[in-house]
């Protein structure tokens, strides 16, 4: 990830329910590492409350979890149903856990359950595959995955419902729409709530951080290119307040939104700059984007997270006419034609504008 800072006011601690509106609070669980917390919002009902994410699987976030519930009067036993915006681990991991306890349904977009398998495979195993296809030397890929530790999803269980975009899910006393925000991953939700005007926006829009994309998927795929179109629908709906799964709530969607695009558009620019200099695998590319001009020292998941930017910028530029790859060993990339044509003074790059 690569942050836009701003303010950041202080936090409560984990499994301390802070209310954010009358019969809608937010509890913090801990993560077991950066960004070290994440955010499930409970919804009281008169059948029992229901939960916008869940948190990760560990025996720390369960016991905030029920330390958040026990403040509001409730407990796990008594949830209804769990809306999970997305299938990361720290969203999607005590779904399976807190349906064995209450009965209560789970909820996830199709193309997100698609993924749960990817899950159950050991991280270094899905990171040197990744490396390998960005063009990384034999010598990275041995020592990249050494602090990235065994699979923590084996457990995972599938959703029992599946929502897709625009679907009104069944928590009663509450008038919630899901919004499908693909990028960060393919089947990524918001959840939208009139009366109140609120935008739970799971990590889709976070208040600081640009999050990454997910890995393109094929020729066909471009994330980044799915993320900045989902930007302009929640352009469309003007919450009051945006509830993420990380860090803060804010109340500037459009302003944000603005920022991100602004992020996107500079670091596409830069890429194309980088290819302009002659061709290059993505490895390569991920590592002259840096400020020390390569990957050097970066292990495990911040590994992870640079090569796929960079995977998922590649992608829209080649579905955009302007960057193609070339077959390896390894696999290189390079302008096309198109992405050459200077533009005239005071006209806006082709490789970042709408």
């Amino acid at each position: 990830m690569s942050d836009l800072v701003e303010a950041v006011p202080s936090a409560p601690g984990t499994g301390v329910p802070v209310q954010v509106r009358p019969g809608l609070w937010a509890v913090s669980l801990p993560l077991p590492g950066p960004p070290h917390r994440v955010t499930v919002y409970v919804l009281e009902t008169e059948a029992g409350p229901y939960l916008v994410d869940a948190g990760w699987d560990t025996d720390q976030a369960w016991q905030a979890l029920g330390e958040g519930l026990a403040g509001l009067g409730t407990r796990v036993e008594e949830i209804q149903g769990v809306l999970v915006t997305h299938a990361h681990l720290d969203h999607y991991g005590l779904a399976p856990r807190i349906r064995e306890a209450s009965g209560a349904w789970v909820a996830l977009h199709p193309l997100d359950a698609e993924e749960l398998p990817g899950y159950r495979v050991d991280p270094a195993e899905r990171l040197v595959e990744l490396l390998r296809g960005a063009g990384a030397p034999d010598s990275a890929i041995e020592s990249a995955a050494a602090e990235l530790g065994r699979a923590s999803g084996h457990r995972l269980a599938g959703p029992d419902v599946l929502l897709g975009d625009g679907r009104r899910p069944d928590v009663p006393g509450w008038d919630l729409t899901t919004v499908w925000t693909p990028g960060h991953t393919p089947g990524h939700l918001c959840f939208w709530e009139p009366r109140h005007r609120l935008l739970l926006a799971g990590d889709h829009a976070l208040p600081r951080t640009a999050v990454i994309m997910h890995e393109p998927r094929g020729p066909q795929d471009d994330p980044l290119g799915d993320y900045l179109g989902s930007l302009d629908r929640l352009e469309q709906l003007r919450p009051d307040e945006v509830l993420p799964a990380h860090e803060h709530r804010y109340t500037d969607l459009s302003g944000r939104l603005d920022r991100l695009r602004g992020y996107h558009a500079d670091r596409l620019a830069a890429t194309v700059a980088l290819l302009g200099e002659g061709p290059a695998t993505a490895w390569e590319l991920a590592g002259r984007q840096r400020a020390r001009g390569s990957l050097d020292g970066l292990r495990g998941y911040p590994l992870h997270a640079t090569v796929t930017r960079t995977l998922a910028q590649l992608a829209h530029l080649r579905a955009r006419g302007l960057a193609e790859e070339r077959p390896g060993p390894p696999p290189h990339w390079a302008l096309t034609a198109a992405a050459r044509i200077r533009p005239q003074p005071g006209e806006r790059c082709p490789a970042v504008g709408g």
